[in-house]
């Protein structure tokens, strides 16, 4: 009888841990500071707000009402019927004690004067947008850790505020059930903070254009071709700023940013390799053979798929990306010059965005690099030692389709003090032109006919802009990894780079995916889906 009574005790204390546990997960406001002079309780924790250009809040943005609640009968009996039965059980225990409590409602509470309703704006969103751009906080200290949140600790850390009730207590530390409930608004969600170059709209259709075609792995970039200013930035997969916990051990790495990751390029480039032709006066109407392979200093080349072209001018090699095309194209160029070229269009090159934020230099080869012909033979169509970033190839994209004037890539546009007044953020924004006007005209031309009639065709918007103008530019990529699957497959990055309206571009946008399967198949559609949407908001 005795073994049976202490397993029956056991087994009851098992079952009150696992209680216990449920009950931990149930959002409730921070432990009560009790004393006889009266009792407090933090409901939330604020500090500066990061904004999107517009003003939106990218944090802070999704409104939940509280119930701050003394420990009275009238209290308990007005929530019972506004709570779920584990926030009931949650809620139940501490008005028991006497102390004051405070946690979300699922309904409608009925008029009670023990009871005050609160508007809480929690840090993170239940679906958090530019997750990577935002970063998280420490869960000890409240403190950035990544992203902005890092970047600018000392302005948003320096905003900080809560939300707090208080009332009087007896010499026990009970609260009076007739002392009023007093609500602390400590600069609770201060109008500090920074204001970014993101559109939500826009990031938020970026993100549900990679949802939707399946991108499990990979990166968007958004860029105004005029400015250089980002307005989405998006890597797959994304990690969640309310339980951190959860993508520690994911092996697909969620906290890294892949749209500032360095890549085999990959077609993409042709674009850059066709800008340098031109630049060094080898005309558009130039033909080369593309007989289906090429033997290049005794290793042999192959078109996509087994593909062989015939006879090809530029804009027809670059709208069936032709690699023996770009082959051969790239051995009539001076070496020097090319690469030159390339540093201007940001190859090679670190992108800094904010304090902590920036976007690999890449690999751009020097010259005694692509010294063998097949060095220079993997160069020419974006592959070999060359690696670049999302950003990068947005940046290069969009200054073609901005008549050949480079502007590098910015995030942050200004801090904004507790009154909401602005002062521009500058990190030496720099405007250059790497090619003329007639060349990015050119290569504009030939992005667009390869949207129109060549392999990107799957990437052509179907609606029009604001301003009725439609279509757009492009270029796919498939690139080779040298690494295999588990089933025996090469491993490929693909992607695509392009712009849109067609004629008059406003916007460069770049989409990559690892684990892919071809450019045209892959990043099309996901540009084609950003561009539809975009336009059908009016923002394209």
């Amino acid at each position: 009888m005795p073994r049976r009574i202490v397993a029956v005790f056991f087994l009851f204390a098992l079952c009150m841990g696992f209680l216990g546990l449920r009950l931990l997960r149930i959002p409730l406001a921070q432990p009560a500071q009790s004393s006889r002079a009266g009792m407090g309780l933090v409901i939330d924790k604020s500090r500066g707000a990061i904004y999107d250009r517009g003003g939106l809040r990218l944090v802070q943005g999704e409104r939940q009402t509280w119930a701050a609640a003394k420990p009275t009968p009238a209290a308990s009996l007005a929530l019972r019927s506004a709570l779920s039965e584990a926030r009931w059980l949650a809620l139940e225990e501490r008005l028991a004690r006497g102390s004051l409590t405070a946690l979300p409602v699922d309904g409608i509470v009925p008029p009670c004067g023990d009871i005050k309703l609160l508007e809480i704006y929690p840090r993170y969103g239940a679906r958090q947008r530019a997750a990577h751009v935002v970063g998280y906080l420490d869960g000890q200290t409240g403190a950035g850790v990544s992203g902005i949140e890092r970047a600018f600790e000392g302005l948003l850390g320096g905003a900080a505020g809560q939300m707090a009730v208080r009332m009087a207590a007896d010499v026990d530390g009970r609260g009076l059930a007739g002392a009023p409930l007093e609500v602390r608004s400590e600069n609770y969600c201060s109008k500090a903070g920074v204001r970014l170059t993101i559109d939500l709209r826009v990031q938020s259709i970026v993100e549900e254009a990679m949802g939707l075609c399946g991108m499990e792995q990979g990166a968007v970039v958004v860029m105004d071709c005029a400015t250089g200013e980002i307005l989405a930035l998006a890597s797959a997969p994304a990690f969640d700023p309310n339980d951190i916990a959860a993508s520690l051990h994911d092996p697909r790495e969620p906290f890294f940013n892949r749209a500032l990751g360095a890549y085999p390029v990959g077609s993409t480039f042709k674009c850059f390799i066709a800008a340098a032709a031109l630049e060094q006066r080898v005309p558009l109407s130039t033909r080369f053979i593309c007989a289906g392979e090429l033997d290049v200093g005794g290793q042999i080349y192959h078109c996509g798929n087994g593909q062989i072209h015939g006879g090809l001018d530029m804009p027809l090699a670059l709208a069936q990306s032709c690699n023996l095309y770009f082959i051969q194209l790239v051995q009539r160029l001076e070496l020097q010059p090319l690469l030159d070229l390339m540093r201007l269009f940001g190859f090679g090159e670190p992108v800094e965005l904010a304090e902590g934020i920036a976007g690999a230099r890449g690999n751009l080869p020097a010259p005694e690099g692509l010294a063998l012909l097949g060095e220079l033979a993997n160069f020419s169509f974006g592959q070999g030692k060359l690696l670049g970033t999302p950003l990068q190839i947005c940046a290069a994209t969009a200054c073609l389709a901005n008549g050949g004037v480079y502007h590098s890539p910015t995030l942050v546009l200004a801090a904004v003090d507790e009154y909401g007044v602005e002062t521009p953020y500058f990190r030496g924004s720099e405007v250059r032109e790497v090619v003329s006007p007639e060349i990015a005209a050119a290569l504009r031309d030939m992005m667009v006919f390869t949207v129109e009639e060549g392999s990107g065709r799957g990437a052509k918007p179907e609606t029009g802009g604001a301003n009725g103008s439609d279509g757009a530019g492009g270029k796919t990529a498939t690139a080779q990894t040298g690494r295999y699957g588990p089933g025996g497959a090469e491993i490929l990055l693909t992607g695509f780079t392009g712009f849109f309206p067609a004629q008059s571009p406003r916007y460069a946008v770049t989409v990559f995916r690892q684990n892919g399967v071809s450019g045209a198949s892959d990043c099309g559609p996901v540009f084609k889906r950003i561009a539809d949407a975009m336009n059908a908001l009016g923002i394209g």
